[in-house]
């Protein structure tokens, strides 16, 4: 079963190069608190209201159907909550690892004449680095990126409503969860068919590499929750209708055990690496994340850019073992 509420070990991996192997999926440890309580901002965040016993949440990134009497019914709920600096962490006797916490960052150097707007170009450079680090990070046998996405603009003021729900070209300014224990075998079934079967009987996850395009990030950066303090019961699916297919996300509910961290002015030599969906129990699984309004943010800040990349990695040295159907 998923790991919760364990007080978090810290260690920050920036410093480390990409080429250098990393035992970052390990077993869970006693975890330690930190000698000093690090230094935070208090930001807004939007939650989501559970719904009433037996209905299911949804929403849909089009015209909804005439037979639908709204187009979401996720009810956000604006919450304050501390977000503690990862690089103001005074003890460093552990270290956040994929396995335990869900997310590390870590360094990645890439060529700096990348044209972004390319699409070929950002598979044919960027594509090979982060198969890379992934690999060394969470000592994958395989690496398979499927998606990516660009991010130009800022997380609206939790007080505002989102005109796209899904945020597609701007940062997300909702706590979510990009797969579900529904929504990622399902997904590796479209996007690796031939070998779908086969690679379900292996361990595998959904990882996803963030990356500023432009830093130091002083406009909406992005915010991680440690999985470990997060319960199963905060974990809310909802189904996002796109013409022709309909995929699935976790929404969250607030706690107040949610630890919340980020990298303050993280810049692009720098990138989040974190848990999206694991087919493993008894491990961080799900990690949930948004973009969020910095009230630290200079009025001259520019607006964020950056991109994602969503991978499936496999261990198919490992045994094979059933996926945990379940939270």
């Amino acid at each position: 079963m998923h790991s919760f509420r364990s007080k978090p070990q810290v260690h920050i991996r920036a410093d480390r190069k990409p080429s250098a192997v990393h035992a970052t999926i390990a077993p869970s440890r006693p975890q330690q608190a930190t000698a000093k309580k690090a230094p935070s901002v208090n930001a807004r965040v939007q939650y989501v209201q559970p719904p009433p016993k037996g209905e299911d949440l949804f929403t849909y990134v089009y015209e909804k159907p005439e037979n639908v009497d709204r187009t979401s019914n996720l009810e956000h709920v604006n919450t304050e909550v501390p977000f503690t600096d990862l690089r103001t962490i005074e003890d460093q006797s552990g270290e956040f690892t994929l396995g335990r916490n869900g997310f590390q960052l870590e360094k990645l150097h890439v060529p700096s004449d990348i044209d972004w707007d390319d699409d070929d170009d950002v598979k044919a450079r960027y594509y090979p680095e982060v198969q890379e680090l992934l690999k060394h990070t969470a000592r994958a046998s395989r690496v398979h990126i499927f998606d990516h996405t660009i991010r130009k603009g800022s997380a609206k003021s939790a007080d505002g409503e989102q005109k796209d729900p899904d945020g597609k070209g701007q940062p997300v300014s909702r706590v979510h969860v990009d797969y579900t224990v529904k929504s990622g075998p399902e997904r590796l079934q479209a996007v690796l068919p031939d070998e779908a079967e086969r690679l379900m009987k292996t361990p595998f996850a959904v990882i996803q590499v963030w990356r500023p395009l432009r830093g130091p990030v002083d406009d909406s950066p992005l915010g991680m929750i440690d999985a470990a303090s997060v319960a199963k019961e905060d974990l809310l699916p909802y189904a996002i209708h796109f013409p022709g297919r309909t995929g699935y996300n976790y929404a969250v509910s607030y706690n107040p055990e949610h630890r919340w961290y980020y990298a303050k002015g993280i810049t692009t030599d720098e990138a989040y690496v974190f848990v999206c969906y694991d087919s493993r129990d008894g491990r961080a699984r799900f990690t949930p994340h948004t973009g969020f309004k910095d009230p630290t943010t200079s009025p001259d800040a520019l607006p964020r850019q950056s991109i994602e990349i969503r991978a499936y990695v496999f261990w198919e040295n490992e045994p094979e073992q059933d996926i945990a159907r379940l939270l």
